[in-house]
């Protein structure tokens, strides 16, 4: 990343605009990069309560990290950001699309000027301007300098383990298949404590260009530092990122598509918001966005398993109609005369909207339909030893768990997140082996007396057979150490 230097004179900063603004987006894909800024905002968040900044994925960063800035549990920064989270719902991708909007540290300015829209609209200028004083003023007393000195070596060894999967993306087929290009770049980040979150966002330049900016957290690391995370699962969600970049500011700005969103959100109102989709607008993104990651599995001659698992992926979120909005977006490539870019198409989505509302019984029903038929194939956890799943008496000395299927897999990945009682019920574990006949996963774990531990085994992209067999649930291991 290139460093902008400014000087200042004394301690005259002027934080609501920018000293000399950079006059244009980078090209091209850039290196996947731990970014500080980036890691400075998600500290504060942490240290503010945002619960979606609170994981423990990656112990050997977040251990540190929160011993080292305890202290400043109430320093003012962090208290500006609890208010802006009750007054301006600062949350989610509005944090770390801050922090790539300032210089470098250890002197934090927006690189362009503050708006009501940049760089994010629960920031703007009056809350976002008092915050950027304050981030310095916490920066500084904090020894954030310091704490990040301590951490390069771990964020090399970040960087390295994602750089070549980065490399795989074929980032001309955007233009190819949304018919425009985005004149700028694209810039992974890979974040620390993101907690299996990831998140988009861009800048725009005063030239037009535009910095789309992929925010990567769908990893876990051993205890000792090392990446762990599911290849094929961490690059669809980088042609997912990129993807928002096309469609959304492009589904957002027809009017023709108002009504219809809504009415394909109030389908399944209540999981899109569980989900953090609150309203149309958010649930036509995504469906698109998503169809479109499938779209470009399928331009790129992915096997039928790997597209299956990812159709049946967002079945599973809640997005019932995506086999029918992957079948229509084949018909906006099939036709590139009638459709010349993807704006416009926008008049068949708004027709899909209102299609799939009128028809979501019989899409309910052919779904179920489709499940019942995979049901008898498909893989299963069958035991977890050396105990039985639900027990209520687990020897809390034990220093292994081992999963077991009841078919062989290709023992290369896996998946795991905290189950509903959140991190406090998720024991310290690291991934030891598959076993020989690649039936069985053992995991290396650390438990302590008298506690109730939750693991969700993961469905869909990890755990699978060489035929391409997954399993359609997830897999909730439930157990209590007896006290000593």
């Amino acid at each position: 990343m290139k460093k902008i230097v400014f000087l200042f004179t004394g301690l005259m900063i002027v934080l609501g605009a920018a000293a000399k603004p950079k006059a244009t987006a980078t090209t091209g894909v850039s290196e996947p990069a731990v970014d500080r800024r980036v890691e400075l905002m998600t500290i504060v968040a942490r240290l503010a309560g945002y619960p979606e900044y609170q994981s423990k994925f990656t112990p050997a960063y977040t251990d540190s990290l929160d011993a080292w800035f305890a202290p400043y549990k109430e320093h003012p920064a962090v208290e500006y950001m609890r208010m802006m989270r009750e007054k301006t719902g600062l949350s989610y991708n509005a944090v770390p699309i801050m922090g790539v909007y300032l210089t470098d540290p250890p002197h934090l300015c927006p690189r362009l000027p503050l708006t009501e829209m940049q760089p994010e609209s629960r920031w703007g200028v009056k809350y976002g301007t008092k915050f950027i004083k304050l981030l310095n003023k916490f920066y500084k007393e904090a020894r954030c300098e310091e704490f990040f000195a301590r951490q390069d070596s771990l964020f090399t060894q970040v960087e390295k383990a994602f750089g070549d999967v980065f490399a795989e993306l074929d980032t001309e087929w955007y233009a190819r298949f949304f018919g425009t290009k985005v004149e700028g770049g694209m810039i992974p980040i890979v974040g620390m404590a993101f907690g299996g979150a990831n998140y988009g966002g861009h800048i725009v330049y005063p030239d037009s260009t535009v910095d789309q900016y992929a925010f990567m957290g769908s990893w876990w690391m051993k205890h000792g530092g090392q990446p762990l995370f599911n290849r094929t699962w961490f690059f669809n969600t980088i042609v997912h990122e990129f993807n928002h970049s096309y469609v959304n500011p492009i589904l957002e700005g027809d009017l023709r598509l108002e009504i219809p969103k809504q009415k394909l959100f109030e389908l399944e109102a209540d999981h899109m918001r569980n989900a953090a989709y609150p309203n149309g607008r958010t649930v036509l993104n995504e469906t698109f966005v998503r169809a479109a990651v499938i779209r470009y599995l399928m331009d790129h001659k992915a096997d039928s398993a790997t597209i299956a698992r990812e159709m049946w992926e967002q079945i599973d979120r809640h997005f019932v109609w995506m086999p029918e909005a992957v079948e229509l977006l084949g018909e906006y490539e099939a036709d590139r005369e009638k459709y010349p870019d993807f704006r416009s198409f926008t008049p068949r989505i708004a027709e899909f909207c209102n299609e799939t509302a009128a028809q979501i019984d019989t899409i309910r029903a052919r779904r179920a339909a489709e499940k019942e038929r995979m049901k008898a194939n498909a893989l299963h956890v069958i035991a977890i030893e050396p105990f039985g799943n639900g027990a209520q008496d687990v020897d809390p000395k034990l220093t292994e768990i081992t999963i077991r299927f009841d078919k062989p897999l290709v023992g290369r990945g896996y998946a795991f997140n905290a189950g509903p009682g959140g991190e406090a019920t998720l024991f310290k574990f690291d991934v030891k082996n598959y076993s020989k006949d690649k039936t069985a996963l053992t995991l290396a774990v650390e438990l302590e007396p008298n506690h109730e531990y939750e693991l969700v085994v993961l469905h869909g992209l990890s755990f699978v057979t060489p035929e391409g067999i997954h399993m359609l649930e997830d897999y909730l291991v439930k157990f209590r150490t007896r006290a000593e």
